[in-house]
């Protein structure tokens, strides 16, 4: 009997050190890609990528980009990985301008962060979409933000600005924003 438990505990073990090593290849596995294309890229941690800071709780993932922003300030941009996903971090405000303007039929699918079904109204964003329904909304988009439409409504804007900032104004008379308001 002795025997068997201690043979049961064995398989015990190497299964569950299995599992772990299976894991941890399978995270890593994608941990050459910006090495592989020549890139400058930040070290990461298996499971979680560049977010180890982040998934511990010691910062925020604005502030753990800050961070990585800063160490590179001499590169147009660093290869990153969230989790076991590369994603190219780029810096340099020319190549941004060219993704987002000249380039953005070549960028239709990106990463998916939201299910539609557990936030709708965050899912319908331009940046979040995906195929189809990108280009759909893109092409209906495109002509109302052309630089002209965009200065004419740029009264609204500032005759909305000066709107809250009259409200606040008025709610924080006595050094408190009261809750009825």
């Amino acid at each position: 009997m002795f025997l068997f438990l201690q043979s049961l505990t064995f398989y015990f073990i190497f299964v569950i050190a299995a599992i772990f090593i299976g894991l941890y290849f399978y995270f890593t596995r994608n941990f050459n890609f910006w090495k592989k294309l020549g890139i400058t890229y930040v070290k990461s941690a298996p499971f979680v990528g560049n977010l180890t800071d982040c998934a511990l709780l010691k910062t925020t993932i604005g502030e753990q980009l800050q961070k990585i922003y800063d160490e590179h300030s001499d590169k147009p941009y660093v290869g990153i990985f969230f989790f076991d996903k590369p994603c190219l971090f780029i810096r340099d405000m020319k190549l941004v301008k060219n993704i987002l303007v000249k380039d953005i039929h070549n960028f239709t699918d990106r990463a998916a962060l939201f299910e539609v079904k557990f936030n709708p109204l965050f899912f319908y964003k331009l940046p979040l979409l995906k195929g189809q329904l990108w280009r759909h909304l893109r092409t209906k988009l495109a002509p109302v933000s052309t630089s002209r439409k965009l200065k004419m409504m740029f009264y609204l804007l500032d005759t909305s600005c000066k709107e809250v900032i009259e409200c606040l104004e008025k709610a924080t008379a006595n050094g408190k924003l009261s809750q009825d308001q």
